[in-house]
């Protein structure tokens, strides 16, 4: 006879055994009541894959009325080809997630997005699984309907940079011919002249920069281990503006290492706009002053800072419209409203940002923040 504490103990042990046993079962029983009651498309099944319990979403879903208890779940929905994700989730006891699952509802394509996770029995193995559906066909239409929206662009795109340049570029060249003939003497017509050719430098600098936009939106983002010196030295030699070159006036600092990893064409995108704008929007040649400085000290971000002491925007009118596309926020300098919207766009490729601090006639400081 086993001693009095161990018969206890033993007592005890099957007692609580008897319990979880009865609160596991209680458990799915829950379960059931849940999928019972959810308001969404969801079944249960068990591990032969007979239905348990499914939601009232799920009937109207598939436009079901009669009651589809222990039927099997291939008997009533074998159209959604799920049967080998099933006993994928059995058998690993993964969730699985499809994304855009294709249904075909008779003529009708519909998409969804499927989700089976395994639920535990009583016995702590997996007991069967549950399917969630949710309609994303509205979602994909809208998709779809964006993406030939976009398709529309890039062809109007392809039109206005060839079908409207070339007549451009003819109506050019007769104008050389006049420019060249010498027996047009009239005011007028010399006059007329003169603004044709200001409209076609106008149309053509448009076009380009709509080329501009779309390059900049098709470009792939290489990373690479950029050096930063002679990147900046090129472009200190190549950008003038008013015949001034940045290479008289610009100040460089490195804080860390002078190299980074990052995509080059957008980085020059960034310098470049930045920096030529701080040529452009002086307040006089004579007290020019302009810095670049690059932070790579931070753990997990490139800092780049374009100062001057230029003619400074006035950041409660302007600050959002500054970088958009074609907008200015000073009118009296030339430009064509492109540069900080490109900046912006290339700084968004890059998943970093960029902020702008401003003092009318005091100057601006652009930061530019980089993951690495």
């Amino acid at each position: 006879m086993l001693p009095s504490s161990i018969n206890l103990v033993m007592n005890n042990g099957i007692v609580n055994s008897k319990r979880i046993h009865r609160e596991q079962k209680v458990s799915v029983k829950d379960l059931r009541t849940f999928v019972d009651t959810i308001p969404t498309p969801v079944i249960m099944l068990d591990y032969s894959t007979r239905i348990l319990a499914y939601s009232k979403q799920w009937l109207a879903f598939f436009g079901l009325t009669e009651d589809i208890h222990r039927d099997l779940f291939i008997f009533h929905f074998k159209t959604l080809e799920l049967e080998e994700s099933i006993k994928v989730v059995m058998d690993t006891g993964d969730s699985i997630i499809i994304p855009a699952f294709e249904y075909s509802e008779g003529k009708k394509l519909k998409y969804l997005h499927v989700k089976i996770t395994p639920w535990v029995s009583a016995e702590n193995d997996i007991g069967g699984v549950m399917i969630m559906l949710e309609d994303i066909t509205t979602l994909k239409e809208k998709e779809r309907a964006l993406q030939e929206h976009n398709n529309e662009l890039k062809q109007f795109a392809y039109i206005t940079t060839h079908d409207v340049k070339s007549p451009i570029t003819n109506i050019s060249s007769f104008l050389h011919f006049l420019k060249e003939d010498k027996s047009i003497e009239d005011p007028s017509s010399l006059q007329a002249i003169h603004w044709i050719e200001k409209s076609i430098d106008k149309a053509n600098a448009k076009i380009n920069d709509l080329v501009k936009v779309i390059e900049q939106r098709e470009a792939s983002v290489l990373l690479e281990k950029i050096e930063l010196v002679p990147l900046i030295e090129d472009l200190k030699r190549s950008i003038t503006v008013d015949e001034l070159s940045l290479n008289d006036y610009l100040k460089v600092e490195f804080i860390g290492e002078p190299y980074l990893m990052s995509s080059q064409k957008q980085l020059i995108t960034i310098l470049e706009n930045l920096l030529t704008n701080g040529l452009r929007y002086r307040k006089n040649t004579n007290d020019l002053q302009l810095s670049l400085i690059i932070d790579t000290t931070p753990k997990t971000q490139t800092i780049i800072r374009v100062k001057d002491n230029g003619v400074g925007i006035d950041l409660s009118v302007h600050k959002e419209r500054i970088f958009g596309m074609f907008k200015r926020a000073n009118d009296v300098i030339e430009g064509n409203g492109l540069g900080l919207y490109l900046t912006r766009q290339a700084c968004e490729q890059l998943k970093g940002k960029i902020d702008v601090l401003s003092t009318p006639g005091k100057g601006t400081t652009f930061l530019v923040y980089l993951p690495k």
